[in-house]
């Protein structure tokens, strides 16, 4: 991919979950007093959004990395790239888990579903951390082939 689709492409998958996660983090900040059963189907469509948009990046991954082209301008961040490649994997066994969670919930589980949107809240706090990284390598490595630092 070349380098400026690489950038664009990058800037819309953080903004697409930036918007999945900003409405995931909304609904679990706004638990009802009533329509608790509304509100846990419009949450589980919400946290399914994200699951499955990281599941397409995921794919995507697999087909031959979108950090291809770090290693292909940096081989020496390997150990990097591996680490953001392993929290991909971390990150989706930590969403199987919410999602199975969220499955088997019902309205009276008040205490069950706050700690899932406690754990939801820190799944999001992950990627977050996450996407830092992942922008931090890439802007290190791309800043350098454009010349802008020494």
């Amino acid at each position: 991919m070349a380098t400026r689709d690489f950038g664009k492409w990058m800037r819309e998958e953080h903004a697409k979950v930036a918007e999945l996660s900003g409405k995931l983090r909304r609904k679990v900040a706004a638990v009802p007093r009533s329509g608790f059963e509304i509100w846990l189907g419009e949450l589980r469509r919400e946290f399914e959004h994200l699951r499955a948009h990281h599941s397409r990046h995921m794919a995507y991954e697999e087909e031959g990395g979108y950090l291809a082209p770090v290693l292909e301008r940096r081989p020496t961040l390997s150990m990097e790239v591996e680490r953001l490649r392993s929290e991909h994997a971390q990150l989706g066994r930590i969403m199987t888990a919410l999602h199975a969670t969220l499955a088997e919930l019902s309205a009276d589980d008040r205490l069950l579903l706050r700690d899932c949107c406690s754990r939801i809240g820190m799944l999001l706090s992950y990627i977050e951390e996450h996407e830092g990284r992942e922008n931090l390598i890439v802007l290190s490595v791309f800043t350098n082939d454009i010349g802008t630092k020494d």
